[in-house]
């Protein structure tokens, strides 16, 4: 299986499963009825609640399982680097989806453009097309993300009986609002140095001797043809080429072997490895496109 169609997949897979959280009661938080729901176990924090709330309970029961989910990621990042932000985390699967569907749907920019009706038409129906499907998911991610603040069951019978309280028209608004800003504001700015999951990968994986990382090859670097396809594949806005070392924003996704790989095929420029590798060879790089730019 190509390595962009399986990353895909696994992307697609935990999504769903982290939409599946809160309906399993994993983690969720009912800010109706103040409950905090973790693996199974129900916690009131309302003053009339006869619900246990026994506090080394709460602490063996919840937190310190909880606590184990979240200490897998520094480990995770000094063995695998931040291969988890780039082939599982759910945030980033939303972000390239709506990079995706914002891209086909800025195509009724150019409709104006056209001086042929026929490709006029073309072009006005897949930007509407692909505008209904990011305003559809974006509502659809708004509703998933609810079900972590409000019963999903309760969330399921009010969009079937379409009687839509005051509390999920809300709670639904402010998730959408947060997608938006995610995405149109502080996109990448979110995964380096808000998402605390991020950061727990990525200072292990900088201080770790053997992290996975992307490497390029210095030996090949003569064959580069500066068509910058790496440069357009890396949605961390990262230039692979003239790195000296690997950058803590990268992902591990490989987004930039695969584009390497359609202009070179099997002499691309870069490939996985453990360990820092060798430097890359900046100085050569930058000479290389500047004689193709003089030329």
């Amino acid at each position: 299986m190509h390595r962009k169609v399986l990353r895909r997949l696994i992307q697609g897979v935990f999504l769903a499963l982290t939409f599946l959280i809160p309906v399993m009661d994993i983690l969720r938080f009912d800010i109706l009825t103040k409950e905090l729901y973790l693996f199974g176990q129900v916690w009131s924090f309302a003053h009339e609640s006869s619900t246990s709330s026994n506090p080394m309970d709460f602490l063996t029961k919840g937190v310190f399982p909880l606590f184990l989910s979240f200490i897998s990621l520094p480990i995770s990042g000094i063995i695998l680097g931040r291969l988890f932000c780039g082939w599982f985390c759910p945030t980033g699967a939303i972000l390239e989806s709506a990079d995706f569907l914002a891209a086909k749907a800025l195509r009724l920019k150019s409709i104006f453009l056209k001086k042929d009706e026929n490709d006029h038409r073309k072009e006005l129906l897949s930007g509407i097309f692909y505008l209904l499907l990011c305003i559809i998911g974006l509502i659809s991610a708004g509703a998933f993300l609810s079900g972590f603040l409000i019963s999903p069951t309760e969330i399921w019978r009010q969009i079937r009986e379409l009687d839509f309280s005051g509390t999920f028209i809300i709670t639904l608004l402010s998730m959408m609002f947060l997608i938006v800003i995610s995405y149109a504001v502080a996109q990448r700015l979110f995964c380096n140095y808000i998402c605390l999951g991020g950061i727990a990968q990525m200072i292990p994986s900088i201080a770790s001797p053997v992290s996975l990382r992307v490497r390029f090859i210095k030996e090949r670097a003569r064959m580069c043809t500066n068509c910058k396809g790496c440069e357009r594949a890396c949605f961390m806005g990262i230039k692979p080429r003239i790195l000296k070392n690997a950058s803590p924003r990268c992902v591990n996704c490989g987004e930039c072997i695969t584009a390497c790989e359609k202009e070179l095929g099997e002499n691309r420029l870069f490939q996985y490895g453990f360990g820092p590798g060798k430097k890359q060879p900046r100085k050569e790089l930058v000479i290389k496109q500047r004689e193709k730019g003089a030329s």
